[in-house]
């Protein structure tokens, strides 16, 4: 049986930054694709319908306009440079599920071959770009949003030494290679596989323990995401690193600190609006089926 994910055959590399595909395989089958380095998408239903973004990418195109694009408009003051950005995000259109990601095909042209690049990423690339600004880093290493870092990569993220704000040349390889993990594990594609278990070895034994459940990697709640959720359950399950607890400089200090505990305080109130429950995992864990196991049994006895 062919792979629809990792298909045996090449695929083209993008070559320009104006190409339009008709893809049938997708929801919305025209797609407009980014520039050869870019990393965002959009899909058409018909070439009269508006174009819209899949909601999978609107963290990271919400980060990459606001600190990329329109940051590029210095001759402005930044308080209009925001205005304007604002202003645009509210135009965008987005639905769920219309990405090659989301629906688990092949793009008809892909990023193309690189020097230490695996297949997943000649065709992918071009979303890994994405997922890297949804977890607030440029591709480039230059971090936009700390609060948006996960917590499984942060021990292995160093920046420059002459700037905090920009990974080192290690990191950036290490950060890119994680944001192809997560990638494929939506996907359902197997996984390259590193130092930064402890989120993926959360959801990994979470799976094994619950095979009859529906288990979700990085859960839509409003305009957060929640680490893992079992669908059956109405359970949410976060993985909270040291980020959350103390000031950390690659995150941002005491002021990004202040911005974690408010997300996490802002989770806590969308799950208790939508019913949902709730149980934490934090870096002082020992993650054991036996562990993970009791913390769940002990939320359902108690519901």
């Amino acid at each position: 049986m062919k792979s629809k994910i990792v298909p045996k055959e090449a695929i083209p590399q993008l070559e320009s930054d104006e190409v339009i595909s008709h893809e049938t395989n997708l929801p919305y089958p025209i797609v407009h694709y980014p520039s050869r380095f870019g990393s965002f998408f959009g899909f058409q239903e018909t070439q009269d319908s508006p174009v819209y973004y899949c909601s999978c990418q609107k963290t990271g195109l919400e980060v990459y306009l606001m600190n990329d694009e329109f940051n590029r408009f210095s001759d402005i003051p930044k308080v209009l440079r925001e205005q304007i950005g604002e202003s645009f995000l509210k135009s965008i259109q987005y639905e769920e599920n219309l990405c090659h990601v989301c629906n688990k095909v092949a793009p008809a042209f892909g990023f193309g071959k690189t020097i230490n690049g695996t297949k997943f990423h000649a065709i992918y690339g071009l979303y890994i770009n994405g997922v890297a600004y949804s977890y607030g880093i440029s591709p480039f290493g230059r971090i936009r949003d700390a609060s948006l870092i996960p917590s499984d990569i942060v021990p292995y993220l160093i920046t420059t030494q002459y700037d905090d704000k920009r990974l080192d040349e290690q990191s950036v390889f290490d950060f890119m290679r994680y944001c192809e993990d997560s990638v494929r594990m939506r996907m359902g594609y197997f996984t390259i596989g590193k130092k930064w278990t402890t989120e993926i070895k959360l959801l990994d034994i979470v799976k094994k323990l619950y095979p009859e459940y529906t288990v979700i990697h990085q859960y839509p709640l409003d305009h957060l995401r929640a680490d893992i959720f079992i669908e059956d359950l109405d359970l949410v399950i976060e993985n909270q690193g040291e980020q959350h607890f103390k000031p950390i400089k690659v995150f941002g200090g005491e002021e990004a600190l202040k911005k974690t505990k408010a997300r996490d305080e802002e989770k806590a109130m969308l799950c208790e609006f939508y019913k949902l429950g709730i149980i934490y995992f934090t870096y002082q864990d020992d993650l054991t089926e036996k562990s993970v196991r009791e913390r769940i049994s002990s939320y359902m006895n108690g519901k």
